[in-house]
């Protein structure tokens, strides 16, 4: 299975939720939704056996309780399916076609923004998402690294506990029918633990050099930090302006911590090289978010749709479905790849 960098795929996890977040249009949250499930497919490596999660079950609960809760409290809309008593607290009035919608399409927004985050986390490996944090925040990583990987772990080992009760028969219908079960999961984690602990140990974690701060490396850290506060301060009070304050303080953030990562040490086994199939990924992740620049002398609707006050079909522009096939490129990578990859022994 062709691989490709971490960083790559963090710039199209980030590109997808962009757009997930942005758009109200159903049409292109649908083809964000089908984009990523074909990235998942296509690119997730085929002997991953741990735990996944039930997407499409999770998927229909979050539409249906985003649809019928929104249904439920906002009376907004002019096709009316069903009144409730106006007596009934919170629910009672009308209950609207406009307003099902509407809540239907706040449901597909976070399921394909799920989408995503699952498809990169099935993708990626562990390891190389810890090696996404800078260096300066290598306890962070580590942190993060023991985080992710002790849940799926606890599960695969229940399984494989489950299964050896199983071949001796013994049948989990009750309370202490758990106990033989939650001892040695107990005890595995613990020699997990250790074992971590002891690779650790070898590989020297502990053993680096403090690295003092600079002054100046402080000012900018807390003058980036005073920018993203009063940015997301701007934003609340709708202020357009706010979006450069945040970018103005998350590249001052982002400078600080690459100037402190270049004074810690840090060596792999194998590097892992830039290819060009990298380069194709961030490109077109990059011109999937042509569709959110505004374009001066261009009207278009964008990914902006709402149901009120009448529900309408909602519009949808070719150019921008194109290029929000960018986010197409890993699976078009590997397409690519894949004869390659048959034919050699």
């Amino acid at each position: 299975m062709k691989t490709f960098d971490a960083r790559a795929w963090l710039v199209w996890l980030v590109a997808g939720g962009l757009l997930a977040i942005t758009a109200s249009n159903p049409l292109y949250l649908l083809l964000l939704l089908v984009i990523s499930r074909l990235g998942q497919y296509a690119c997730a490596p085929a002997e991953s056996t741990g735990w996944r999660l039930p997407f499409w079950r999770v998927a229909v609960m979050i539409l249906f309780f985003s649809t019928l809760f929104n249904t439920l409290t906002a009376h907004v809309g002019e096709t009316v399916i069903y009144s409730l008593p106006a007596g009934w607290p919170l629910i009672g009035g009308p209950l609207t076609l406009e307003a099902a919608v509407y809540g239907f399409i706040n449901g597909l927004r976070l399921v394909t923004m799920l989408s995503f985050f699952l498809a990169f986390n099935t993708i990626v490996p562990v390891s190389d998402l810890s090696g996404l944090t800078p260096r300066a925040l290598h306890e962070l990583g580590l942190v993060m690294l023991i985080a992710i990987t002790y849940f799926p772990e606890t599960i695969r080992q229940f399984r494989r506990i489950r299964d050896a009760q199983a071949i001796r028969g013994h049948q989990l219908n009750g309370l202490r029918a758990w106990r033989p079960v939650l001892i040695p999961l107990l005890i595995a984690g613990l020699e997990r633990a250790l074992n971590l602990a002891e690779t650790m140990v070898a590989r020297g974690y502990g053993s680096t050099v403090n690295v003092e701060t600079p002054r100046r490396i402080r000012v900018v850290l807390l003058l980036g930090l005073l920018l993203v506060l009063a940015g997301g301060l701007r934003l609340a009070w709708q202020g357009n302006d706010g979006w450069l304050l945040l970018a103005a303080g998350a590249l001052a953030v982002g400078w600080a911590y690459h100037i402190l990562s270049r004074r810690v040490a840090r060596t792999r086994y194998r590097p892992r090289r830039w290819t060009m199939d990298d380069s194709f990924i961030v490109v077109g992740a990059l011109l999937a978010l042509l569709p959110l620049v505004p374009w001066p002398g261009l009207e278009y609707a964008g990914l902006a749709y709402s149901p009120y006050p009448q529900l309408t079909l909602p519009p949808f522009e070719q150019w921008m479905g194109l290029t929000l096939l960018g986010l197409c490129a890993p699976a078009v990578a590997v397409a690519v790849h894949k004869p390659a990859l048959e034919v050699s022994p």
